[in-house]
């Protein structure tokens, strides 16, 4: 199969993401062929490469829905994140309600063993992947950590709207271990399972957020399926980046190894020591280290250090007052 580098984007947004100079790499294309045995879904997949980097160490896996998938491939701050962590950044074009039944999950894996052979980064094989999911696309980060832990280094579930069966929402001791994010808006549905998921993962000590995403619906502002008049401020906004990049970053110290490069085989993941982070009340907003906090430590979101945990209140309190 040959490599399609693509020099500049069929579709042009109007916004760039961040003030400065852009971060400057290059995307490659690959096709995914149908497989009946194994069962491999076929699709297709673009991968982006920061300029420089010399060993990619980790996969930032994003599944976004129709326009707003073009605004995460021009997001600077994403872009930068994956830049300064040595990462690679995938884009899933398939839309699918999970990954284990229907051979998305090998196709995925297949995408990135494709990766490795035709733009010479063996490590792309192995590497440990960031799931960032919107939607249904949240439904496939949420399976992905189910049907492959070892290899999910963090994921992140946005505004997962539809609810679920009871046997999706299960998780073993492996995935529970896996550090997640939940954002949900708070004007868009808001299914009782998956905050069920979160208080079950929490109370068996899990290093999981909830965040409430202020004012916001299922879509940016401006923004449906195929729609974008998204602006930079509305965009920030609902990715919650001011929480998000940070949150991620220091996910990506704690988990990899020291020289963290899977060219020959998956690297082994660090488990995160949860008493060693902050803890924050989903309802007041009232924070403490862990072993500090007065309240039900297993209602509470868990964040690494004290700065990310001020980011969070920061985001989703400070500007709930401000709209009020």
């Amino acid at each position: 199969m040959k490599l399609i580098p693509i020099a500049v984007f069929a579709i042009v947004v109007s916004l760039v993401f961040a003030d400065g100079a852009k971060t400057k790499g290059e995307t490659f294309q690959t096709d995914v062929k149908e497989s009946k045995k194994p069962l491999i879904a076929g699709s297709k997949y673009s991968i982006w490469i920061p300029e420089s980097t010399l060993s990619v160490q980790c996969i930032f896996a994003i599944n976004m829905r129709g326009a707003g998938r073009y605004l995460f491939e021009q997001d600077q701050e994403w872009r930068a994140l994956a830049k300064r962590t040595h990462s690679a950044i995938l884009f899933c074009e398939f839309e699918a309600h999970g990954v284990q039944e229907n051979g998305y999950g090998q196709s995925i894996l297949e995408a990135c063993d494709q990766f490795a052979i035709e733009v010479n980064r063996p490590e792309l094989k192995h590497a440990p992947f960031v799931l960032w999911g919107h939607s249904m696309g949240g439904r496939v980060a949420q399976d992905f950590v189910r049907f492959q832990p070892s290899r999910v280094l963090a994921f992140h579930i946005a505004l997962r709207a539809n609810p679920s069966d009871a046997e999706f929402m299960q998780e073993e001791a492996n995935s529970i271990k896996v550090p997640g994010l939940y954002l949900m808006g708070e004007v868009d549905r808001k299914p009782e399972d998956i905050r069920k998921h979160f208080h079950h993962s929490r109370e068996a000590k899990s290093p999981r957020a909830w965040i409430w995403l202020p004012g916001q619906s299922h879509w940016p502002r401006g923004m449906h399926f195929k729609k974008n008049e998204t602006n930079q401020k509305d965009w920030r906004a609902w990715a919650a980046n001011d929480v998000v990049i940070p949150w991620t970053e220091a996910m990506i110290r704690l988990r990899l190894p020291t020289g963290g490069i899977a060219k020959q085989k998956p690297v082994k993941l660090r488990s995160i020591k949860i008493e060693e982070g902050w803890l924050g009340s989903i309802d007041s907003g009232a924070l403490a280290s862990y072993s500090k906090f007065e309240g039900d430590k297993s209602t509470a979101s868990w964040y690494p250090n004290r700065e990310i945990a001020n980011a969070w209140f920061k985001f989703t309190f400070q500007s709930r007052k401000q709209r009020q």
